[in-house]
Parts: C-alpha cells; sequence; structure tokens
C-alpha cells in the first residue's frame, strides 16, 4: 500500500505597507533583525511615540463620536482634566505591551504634541471623518527573483495595511468653507472635483516634515506618497467606498515644533530645501530669523503650524500603477534577500543595509557591527567604530 505524501502548505507571503515595505527601505538589515527575526529593539523611542499619538487621536475622536450619538455634539478644545484621561489610557494600554517613553522628556514632549493634535487639529478634522482604523487587503503577483533564491511556492503575495482615517468630503458642502483643512487641501490640490461626495484617505505621522522634496528617487518623500497611492487602490476595491480623490498626510510634529524642529526648519528654510517656508514678511517667518537656538522654541501661528503639517497627495490612476511597481519592487528584493539568506549567505552579506539615515541608525542595535554603519562614522568622526552608548545603573 502505498501513502501519498502530504503536500507542503500553500501560503500567501504576506507583507504590511509600513511593518514590512517601508520598514525594508528605511534598511534592510534592521528590518531582518527587528521584523523577521522578532527581536525587539532596546530602545523603542519612535514605537512608543507613533503609537502614542495614534491612539491619542483615535481615542479622542471615538470621544466625539459619543457626543454625536447622544444628540449633542462637543468639539475641542476639552478641559485637562479630559486630555489628561485621554493620555492615561493611552499610556496604560501601551505599557501593557511593554511600551514606554524612552525618557521624561519624550514623555512630556508627548503630552504636549498630542494636546496640540487634539486641541488645535482635532475642531477642524473630527467632523470630516467617516471611519477611523479600516483595514485594507489585497493580493498582487509575487515578482520573480533569481531562479537560485526561489525558495517559495506561492505566485502571489497579500499586501495589508491599516489606514488611520477614511473622510468623506463634498467639497462644495457651505459649511466646510470656513474650516482651514479644506482651505488647505484645496489650496495644494487646486485640480480637485468641486462636485460630488468623495474620499480622502487620512494618514498621522509622528515626525516632522520632510525636507527632501522628492530629488532623490525611493527618498522617504516617495515612499509615503506611495503608501497612500497603495491605501487608496486597496481601498477602492472595498464595498463601501467612494471614490479616493487624494491622500493627506499629517505631520503631527509639526504642529508642536521641538528646538531640534525649529533648528532644521531654520536650516532648511536658509537653503531653501522646504516646500512650505513661511512667506516674506510674515510673523513666522520674522520669528524664525531672530530665534537662536539658545533660546525656547518660538510659537509659530496654527494657520503655518497646520500648513507645515499637512501634505496632499493627489490620486490618480497613473500614480496608483506607479505605487504599485514600486512596491513591488520592494516585494522582490525582500524576497531576493530571504532566499540568498535560505541558501547559506551569510545575514551581513544577504541583506541590503542603508547607513545613511542617521535617525534610523541611531535607534538600531545592529549599528555596533553593521560595516556600513562603521564605515559612515569612521568618515563622519575620523574613528573607526561607533561609540557605545553609556549604560546608566537603573535604580
Amino acid at each position: 500500500m502505498s501513502l501519498s505524501v502530504r503536500p507542503k502548505a500553500y501560503t500567501l507571503p504576506s507583507y504590511s505597507l509600513t511593518g514590512d515595505l517601508i520598514g525594508f527601505l528605511r534598511c534592510g538589515l534592521q528590518y531582518r533583525y527587528t521584523r523577521i527575526g522578532n527581536l525587539p529593539p532596546s530602545q523603542p523611542v519612535q514605537l512608543w511615540f507613533g503609537e502614542f499619538i495614534h491612539g491619542v487621536l483615535d481615542e479622542a475622536f471615538r470621544r466625539y463620536q459619543d457626543t454625536v450619538r447622544n444628540g449633542n455634539p462637543v468639539l475641542p478644545p476639552w478641559p485637562d482634566a479630559e486630555l489628561d484621561d485621554i493620555r492615561a489610557l493611552i499610556k496604560a494600554r501601551l505599557a501593557a505591551r511593554g511600551l514606554h517613553a524612552w525618557n521624561p522628556d519624550m514623555e512630556e514632549l508627548g503630552d504636549q504634541r498630542a494636546r496640540a493634535a487634539i486641541q488645535e487639529l482635532g475642531p477642524y478634522l473630527f467632523p470630516l471623518i467617516h471611519r477611523s482604523e479600516v483595514r485594507l487587503y489585497g493580493a498582487r503577483l509575487l515578482p520573480p527573483i533569481q531562479s537560485q533564491y526561489q525558495f517559495r511556492l506561492a505566485d502571489r503575495y497579500e499586501m495589508v495595511g491599516i489606514v488611520d482615517v477614511v473622510t468623506h468630503i463634498a467639497f462644495n458642502d457651505p459649511t466646510l468653507r470656513d474650516n482651514p483643512l479644506i482651505r488647505l487641501i484645496r489650496a495644494q490640490c487646486p485640480n480637485l472635483p468641486h462636485d460630488g461626495t468623495y474620499e480622502l484617505i487620512v494618514d498621522y505621522k509622528g515626525m516632522r516634515r520632510p525636507a527632501n522634496l522628492g530629488l532623490v528617487r525611493g527618498s522617504y518623500w516617495d515612499q509615503y506618497a506611495w503608501q497612500i497611492q497603495t491605501y487608496a487602490e486597496l481601498r477602492r476595491k472595498q464595498a463601501d467606498a467612494l471614490k479616493v480623490v487624494a491622500g493627506v498626510l499629517i505631520y503631527v510634529n509639526e504642529l508642536y515644533p521641538s528646538k531640534s524642529d525649529m533648528r532644521d526648519l531654520k536650516r532648511e528654510v536658509q537653503g531653501n530645501l522646504t516646500d512650505v517656508p513661511p512667506a516674506a514678511g510674515s510673523e513666522a517667518e520674522q520669528l524664525l530669523r531672530s530665534w537662536s537656538s539658545h533660546q525656547d522654541a518660538p510659537v509659530l501661528s496654527l494657520e503655518y503650524r497646520l500648513a507645515r503639517a499637512l501634505r496632499v497627495i493627489p490620486v490618480d490612476g497613473k500614480s496608483v500603477q506607479e505605487a504599485l511597481a514600486n512596491f513591488d519592487d520592494v516585494v522582490r528584493r525582500i524576497e531576493t534577500c530571504r532566499g540568498k539568506e535560505l541558501t547559506g549567505t551569510p545575514i551581513l552579506q544577504a541583506w541590503e543595509r542603508n547607513a545613511s539615515d542617521e535617525s534610523t541608525c541611531v535607534i538600531c542595535d545592529s549599528r555596533t557591527f553593521c560595516p556600513d554603519y562603521q564605515g559612515q562614522y569612521a568618515r563622519r568622526h575620523g574613528e573607526m567604530r561607533p561609540r557605545l552608548p553609556s549604560i546608566r545603573k537603573q535604580s
């Protein structure tokens, strides 16, 4: 009697738009250890901050929704006690997952940015929201890789993501005429349709507005635009979707800039490296010009901070196809790196590395042995290897 052999399970490889694709683009080696190897970072600074801001905004919107259902909508600004309750709730949720602010200064900065996001952005954003935390799924053909590195039976891969906010907007709605977010969206994308109701995808970013304006192909400026375009394509296939005409990135750090953010902004304005400089002769320009890094960060006008916080990305068929092709290429590169490792290539040689972004390297535990980072560090500082961070005794 012959027994058949159980065939190998046919499973689709799944790639998240942020955790996998953008994570790999930041640094393939860091992605290998933290995402595939499941090694948690020793200093999850950006992870805590991003999760905290997303959680605070989502919880604040849910509470606003409750007031709408009760027939008495109450928009921010809200009392300090309400803000404290929201922030404490989100911190407790993150602590249950082992995520904490790295130090009291980081926690205080997160608290201030959460306050600005709720009190200053919330009154204009919350009434536009149709749904929050929208999960997206889709499948695409797995791009071919060199035969010697081929290790999968699947011919497709799953693409997944979560949209922070989906809005339903009728641009000719007279009630939206005084909404500064609508004015900024129209100013940045004047060709958006005037008639009918459409969707805008909104994604929160716990970072400042990047200085690179897409002059370098594949920069963070491009990558987040590709993410929005891909979200739009996945959202288009859902049953309850309207036509997505644009995406909006909200750089939350711009609502409450730190001193280092202000230094970067002043440098970018002087070097003509930002697409949203202050208007000539405006109060923001005067404050920025007279400000010294020895002083506290000045309070810029809400109008200018909102302008820097919002980036509107129009969506059309051509831009969507370009974004999908770019993400297909990233999947191909990830699959190739995995195939190389599985066929015996050492990890440091199998995986792409990126030591050109200092902010990515600073929080990376692999920098102590990454040959690329040591080379970059030596060229910058004339040393053979980076200094290791000092370890303080924990009481």
